[in-house]
C-alpha cells in the first residue's frame, strides 16, 4: 500500500494468519548486573600504597601543587612541563594514601574550569591520574571520587584530545559505574554528557556500554525525579545513544518497554519527550525490537505515544518546537508503519484483536494523524484475499474510508486512505462492492487535486484498480456527471481523466491513465464483439474523442518496456473495432507514435541484446503487425493517404516478419 508513510510489505498476499502465538518473556536487568556484565575494565592507578611519608612533607606537596597552579592564575596558557611535575605530586600523595589527595583534587578540579588549563591537564597526565582513580574499584572516599568527576568532565568540555583519552580506554564505564552511588549521580550525569557532546567517538562508547538502558531504568526508578537538569541531561544522553546502531543491538530487549513507559509519562517536558520518542523510533528500526515489540503485546503502548503526541505542550511562539512535534508524529507514524508491515504483526494482532478496534475507530478521528495511522496499519493487515474481503464484506471499512475522500481531509490523510482502498480493491468481488459504494464519484474530484500531486496520482492509479476485469464499474467510469458538477462541460467521469491527461506533465500519471483505457477497451471491446449490446462501447468513442492518446503515451515512454507492449496491444485490440479505427488513426498522427511503429516493424534483432530484449521486441512487432492489418481490415474507414502509409509498411516490412515466422 502506497502513501505519505511508506509501508514495508502491504499488498502482498499471504496466507491467513495464524493465531496461535505465544508472548515471550522480556527481561529487565537490575543496572548492577548491567554493569557487573561489563568484563572490559579500564586501568586504574597501582592498588599498592606502602609509601610512607612524613605528614611535613605530604604538606609541602600540596604547597607545592597550590604553588604551581596559583603561578598560572590569569595567564593565557599554562605550561605542560610544570603540570607534569603536579602529576607527579598526585602519584606521590596517592602512594602514601595521603589524606591531601582530596584537597589536591579539589583545587585542581576547580582549576579545570578555566578553558586554557583543559588541555594541559591532558598532555601533563593529570586528567590520566584522575581517570584511573575514578577507575579504582577500591576507592571509597566520596568526597574525592566527586572531584575527580568534576575535573574529568571539566577538562572535556570542548576539548576533543581529552575525550580521546576517556574514550581510548573506555573510562566511560568506569564513569557509568559511580551511577550506583546515589552520592555522585548529580555529578556523573553532567561529565557523561560533557564527554559527549559532539563527540561521536563517545556516543558510540557509551551507547555500548548500554547508557540507554540504565538511564531509562533510573528514570522509571525515580533517582533524578527531584532534580530536573539530571532529567535533561539524561534524556538526552539517552537519545545521544539510540542513534548508534551497534548500541542498540548490545541493549537488553527491556529496554523498548522501559522507553515506552517513560514516553507515556505526564510529567515529562516536551523536550524529554521529544528525546524518549526519538529514541523508542531508533530502537523500533532494529528488527530484534520489532519483534520484542510485537511478541509483547506493546503495539498498543507504542499508538498510546502517537495519540499523547497531539496534547504534548509546546511552546507556540517557538517555530522550532512546532516543526519538531510534526516530525516527532511523522516519525511514530512511520515507525507503526513498520511494524504493521512485519510479518509477525498479523499473527499477534489478527481482526478480531482489540487494537483493530482501536484502529477501525481512528479512521473517523478528528486528528489527521490518527486517521493516517489507522489507514496505513489496517492497509498493512489487508495482505490476503480473506482479510480483505472480511474488510469489505463484514466489516464495511471501505464506507468509511469513501467517506473519507468526499470530505474536507488534508492530502495525507486522502493519500493513506486512497492506498488502503487500493489494497482493498485487489481481492475478490471486492471491486465491484466499492464501485457499488459509489466509490467513482468519490475519487474523480481528486484527479483534480494538484496541491498533493501524490493524491492526484493515487487518485489516478485507484481509477485503473477499480476497472480491472470489471464491466460494472468500466460502464460507472463512462456515466454522465451529475447535474450541477462543476465539471458539466465534461460528459462522463472518463473524461475527467481524459482532461488530466491533456493538462498534466507527470508521466506517472499520463502512464496510469493510458493504462486504464487499455483496461476499459480489454473489457468492452470482446464483450461487444460477444453480443449484440455494444452501447458502452458506442459511448467510448463518441464521447471521448480523443481516447487513444493516453495510449500513445504507453507507447512512447522509455521507462517501462513492458507497458509499451501493453500499449501496442491496446491499440491494436482498439483498431479491431470499427469504432476504435479513427481513434487509433489519432493516436499514431498526434502521439509522435507513427515513427516508433515503423522503426519497431523495422528493427532487428541485436547480437548484443539480452534474451528479455529479444522477447520484448518479438513481442513489440507482434502487436504492432497485428495493429497494421487491423486498421487495413477497416478499409472503408480510412483516408487514401493512411491507406498507402499502412499499405507501404505492410510490404516492406509486415510482410517479411509474417515470412519470417512461417519459414520457422
Amino acid at each position: 500500500m502506497a502513501s505519505q508513510y511508506e509501508m514495508n510489505t502491504a499488498g502482498e498476499r499471504v496466507s491467513a494468519p495464524d493465531t496461535q502465538v505465544q508472548k515471550s518473556a522480556v527481561e529487565f536487568p537490575s543496572v548492577e548486573d548491567i554493569l557487573s556484565d561489563s568484563t572490559a575494565l579500564p586501568p586504574r592507578l597501582p592498588t599498592e600504597r606502602t609509601d610512607s611519608l612524613p605528614a611535613e612533607e605530604q604538606t609541602n606537596l600540596l604547597t607545592s601543587l597550590q604553588e604551581i597552579l596559583k603561578n598560572f592564575e590569569g595567564e593565557n596558557e599554562a605550561d605542560v612541563e610544570a603540570f607534569k611535575d603536579v602529576r607527579s605530586i598526585l602519584d606521590k600523595l596517592w602512594s602514601c594514601d595521603s589524606d591531601y589527595l582530596v584537597q589536591a583534587a579539589n583545587v585542581l578540579a576547580n582549576g579545570s574550569r578555566n578553558p586554557s588549563w583543559r588541555l594541559p591537564y591532558g598532555q601533563s597526565g593529570i586528567l590520566d591520574f584522575f581517570l584511573r582513580l575514578i577507575a579504582s574499584s577500591e576507592i571509597t572516599d566520596n568526597e574525592l571520587l566527586l572531584h575527580s568527576l568534576r575535573l574529568g568532565g571539566n577538562s572535556c568540555a570542548d576539548t576533543d584530545e581529552n575525550r580521546l583519552t576517556v574514550v581510548k580506554d573506555n573510562y566511560t564505564l568506569a564513569i557509568i559505574r559511580h551511577l550506583l552511588n546515589p552520592g555522585l549521580t548529580q555529578v556523573v550525569i553532567p561529565v557523561l554528557y560533557n564527554i559527549c557532546m559532539d563527540f561521536e567517538s563517545a556516543h558510540a562508547q557509551v551507547a555500548e556500554n548500554r547508557i540507554a538502558y540504565i538511564l531509562s531504568k533510573l528514570i522509571k526508578d525515580g533517582v533524578f525525579s527531584d532534580n530536573e537538569a539530571l532529567l535533561d541531561y539524561s534524556h538526552e544522553l539517552i537519545e545521544l545513544a539510540a542513534e548508534q546502531g551497534q548500541g542498540v543491538e548490545s541493549s537488553p530487549d527491556g529496554t523498548i518497554s522501559l522507553l515506552l513507559e517513560l514516553a507515556a509519562d505526564k510529567k515529562t517536558t516536551f523536550s524529554q519527550s521529544s528525546c524518549v520518542v526519538n529514541s523508542l523510533v531508533k530502537y523500533l528500526e532494529n528488527e530484534r525490537f520489532q519483534h520484542v515489540c510485537i511478541s509483547n503485546g506493546m503495539v498498543e503502548r507504542v499508538l498510546s505515544v502517537l495519540q499523547r503526541s497531539l496534547s504534548l505542550e509546546v511552546n507556540r511562539s517557538s517555530v522550532e518546537e512546532a516543526k519538531a512535534l510534526v516530525q516527532l508524529q511523522l516519525k511514530l507514524n512511520q515507525t507503526l508503519a513498520e511494524l504493521s508491515g512485519s510479518e509477525l504483526f498479523a499473527k499477534f494482532y489478527p481482526l478480531e484483536s482489540p487494537i483493530f478496534q482501536i484502529l477501525k475507530s481512528w479512521l473517523t478521528a478528528s486528528e489527521d494523524q490518527l486517521q493516517i495511522c489507522s489507514c496505513v496499519m489496517l492497509g498493512n493487515l489487508a495482505r490476503s484475499d480473506e482479510v480483505c474481503e472480511k474488510m469489505v464484506c463484514d466489516l464495511g471499512l471501505h464506507k468509511e474510508l469513501i467517506s473519507i475522500l468526499k470530505s474536507d481531509a488534508r492530502g495525507g490523510v486522502l493519500h493513506s486512505s486512497l492506498g488502503f482502498l487500493k489494497n482493498l480493491a485487489i481481492a475478490g468481488n471486492n471491486r465491484q462492492h466499492l464501485g457499488n459504494a459509489g466509490i467513482i464519484p468519490a475519487i474523480a474530484p481528486l484527479w483534480g487535486y494538484e496541491t498533493v500531486p501524490q493524491v492526484q496520482f493515487a487518485a489516478t492509479s485507484m481509477a485503473r484498480q477499480l476497472i480491472v476485469s470489471s464491466y460494472e464499474n468500466v460502464t460507472r467510469l463512462l456515466e454522465a456527471l451529475p447535474e450541477g458538477d462543476a465539471s458539466a462541460e465534461k460528459p462522463t467521469y472518463l473524461s475527467l481523466l481524459l482532461g488530466l491527461f491533456e493538462k498534466t506533465d507527470s508521466a506517472p500519471i499520463k502512464t496510469e491513465i493510458g493504462r486504464s483505457v487499455a483496461s476499459i477497451c480489454r473489457t468492452l471491446i470482446p464483450k461487444a464483439k460477444e453480443s449484440e449490446t455494444g452501447a458502452p462501447l458506442d459511448s467510448l468513442f463518441s464521447l471521448h474523442e480523443h481516447i487513444a492518446r493516453p495510449i500513445g503515451a504507453m507507447i512512447t515512454q522509455t521507462q517501462w518496456p513492458v507497458v509499451r507492449s501493453e500499449g501496442w496491444f491496446a491499440l491494436a485490440l482498439m483498431a479491431s473495432c470499427k469504432q476504435g479505427t479513427l481513434a487509433a488513426l489519432d493516436c499514431l498522427q498526434n502521439m509522435e507514435a507513427y515513427s516508433l511503429l515503423e522503426k519497431t516493424l523495422s528493427a532487428s534483432d541485436s547480437d548484443s541484446a539480452t534474451e528479455m530484449e529479444k522477447v520484448q521486441r518479438a513481442k513489440d512487432r507482434d502487436n504492432t503487425i497485428i495493429l497494421v492489418k487491423e486498421l487495413l481490415s477497416n478499409d472503408g474507414v480510412l483516408e487514401e493517404d493512411w491507406k498507402a502509409s499502412l499499405e507501404g509498411l505492410m510490404n516492406d516490412h509486415v510482410s517479411r516478419h509474417l515470412k519470417g515466422s512461417e519459414d520457422s
